[in-house]
């Protein structure tokens, strides 16, 4: 039985606001309106890093671990295709980008693999590192440079129900995210949803120590 997660419970009017932070040249790879918008508005949200990213943008990476409203997840160490690679390697991609959390207090043992990309071997590996795969059901579409605004807060709009897990990029990839963030948690909240970490959505505490 497969370890991955979509969505919390559709019971409960709660939804976490994700945001892949993978390896990028665009815009410098860090888009701090998006930073700045969560934190005024109080929102709390999950980030997924991968090392690499971790690597390139050492001083981001330490703010980020500063506002305590966030929470940080494996996003592999340099984002390759996870069902074409071998056991080990997998294993290697995760485990060296784990070590990159070993101090951080608000980390959770979730893993979102790069592209989305998962099947029973790579979610066996990821369980076994005593890791949950966390995915989404709501696919904002913002690295689509042909999305507008309107356009795109109508997709995260339209998809969104209670257990909502919306996936977006804060690495600049997203075109239009800072600009429609904003309208996005006022139209959400005016629906009467919470937003909260991954870690809230599925009642798992976070933890300190890594592998």
């Amino acid at each position: 039985m497969l370890g991955q997660k979509f969505h919390g419970s559709r019971n409960e009017k709660m939804i976490a606001l994700t945001f892949d932070l993978c390896p990028s040249h665009i815009n410098g790879g860090y888009d701090s309106v998006i930073i700045r918008t969560l934190v005024d508005s109080g929102v709390p949200a999950t980030f997924f890093l991968s090392g690499k990213w971790i690597k390139n943008h050492k001083r981001n990476f330490q703010e980020l671990t500063n506002i305590p409203i966030f929470e940080f997840a494996n996003h592999s160490f340099s984002h390759p295709h996870f069902t074409s690679l071998s056991d080990d390697s997998i294993r290697k991609e995760i485990v060296k980008t784990e070590h990159l959390f070993k101090h951080i207090k608000s980390s959770s043992r979730f893993f979102r693999p790069p592209y989305g990309e998962i099947n029973r071997r790579v979610d066996s590996i990821v369980q076994s590192l005593g890791l949950t795969s966390v995915l989404y059901d709501v696919i904002s579409g913002d690295p689509d440079s042909t999305f507008s605004k309107e356009r795109l807060f109508r997709s995260v709009k339209s998809q969104t129900q209670n257990g909502s897990i919306i996936v977006m990029h804060a690495n600049g990839k997203g075109w239009r995210t800072a600009e429609t963030l904003p309208q996005i948690i006022q139209s959400l909240r005016e629906k009467g949803y919470k937003f909260v970490q991954v870690s809230e959505l599925f009642k798992t505490p976070q933890v300190t120590k890594r592998i």
